[in-house]
């Protein structure tokens, strides 16, 4: 019988879509929230859309430590930065005159 060598590094904990929404609350610096409805949806929707590192179990989005780092550099935006400058605003007609 031949033994296999299991790399234990590739062993992480894999966290569900509601316990990654409470943890990346607590990477962010946030403080914890109850309801992380929001969270869990925003990431639901970065998974099938925006393409966050994540894996699947089953039919379950399931997210490591290292998936989390990632989407919190990568893909948070920073308070005061935007994606594209604003727009200038027009005058109205009606307040120009």
């Amino acid at each position: 019988m031949s033994t296999r060598r299991i790399d234990t590094q590739k062993f992480q904990t894999l966290y569900t879509v509601a316990e990654a929404a409470d943890l990346l609350l607590r990477l962010k610096g946030e403080e914890h929230k109850k309801e992380s409805e929001a969270g869990q949806r925003w990431l639901r929707d970065g998974v099938n859309h925006k393409g966050f590192p994540h894996y699947r179990v089953g039919r379950r989005l399931m997210f490591t430590e290292a998936d989390l780092v990632t989407i919190l550099e990568d893909f948070c935006r920073v308070p005061g930065t935007y994606r594209r400058p604003r727009r200038a605003t027009r005058k109205s007609v009606a307040t120009a005159a």
